[in-house]
């Protein structure tokens, strides 16, 4: 087994011998390129992660209030009224749907 294993080569083995086969600024050009995709797919997962746990905090403050209003004999049109005015929009997106929903109501 061990013999088997000494004669495929290592992915590292590979990498090693492809970059230094290559042009010194060709090898440059790679690892800017290589570091800047990296670095657009590290941002776009932590944004949304970020965004995820935004949201997710967002409903549970909501779903926490809404708890409380019924606890307290709150109706249900007094509900909607306090988290409609309580709760602004997030973003453009969400404050432009909320302005044709008001505007048609």
């Amino acid at each position: 087994m061990n013999e088997c294993l000494t004669r495929i080569p290592l992915l590292a083995d590979w990498a090693t011998s492809a970059l230094t086969d290559l042009d010194p600024r060709m090898r440059f050009a790679l690892i800017v390129v290589v570091v800047g995709c990296a670095t657009g797919v590290i941002c776009t997962v932590v944004t949304m992660a970020s965004g995820t746990i935004n949201s997710i905090h967002h409903r549970r403050v909501e779903a926490d209030m809404k708890r409380d209003m019924i606890e307290r004999g709150m109706s249900g049109d007094e509900i909607t009224k306090v988290i409609e005015a309580a709760m602004p929009p997030e973003d453009a997106t969400q404050r432009w749907i909320a302005s044709w929903a008001k505007k048609k109501a």
